[in-house]
């Protein structure tokens, strides 16, 4: 699943930046019809934002699985024992 993921991050990756070549082009196009050039425009920019929700959703719905932890043993609390009483592993009281 992440080479699906990543497949088609560079595949919106690279319409992204045709689109934005194109924009910056027509934006500097001296002979074009003034109408034409903001239809145009217009069309790339919403090209461009289509492309950032999608990246968007990509990422919503692509998630990395987060690793999880084993679980850690759960420590036994310590006992405390009145003094003079045998502990474990001595002989005698102390």
């Amino acid at each position: 699943m992440p080479n699906l993921k990543l497949d088609l991050i560079n595949k919106l990756n690279n319409e992204k930046m045709f689109a934005e070549l194109e924009l910056v082009r027509l934006a500097q196009e001296p002979n074009m019809n003034y109408k034409k050039k903001i239809d145009e425009m217009n069309s790339y920019l919403y090209d461009i934002a289509l492309v950032n929700a999608k990246l968007g959703l990509i990422e919503q719905y692509f998630k990395e699985p987060v690793p999880q932890a084993a679980p850690s043993p759960k420590s036994q609390p310590v006992q405390q024992t009145p003094q003079g009483k045998v502990h474990q592993g001595q002989s005698h009281g102390e």
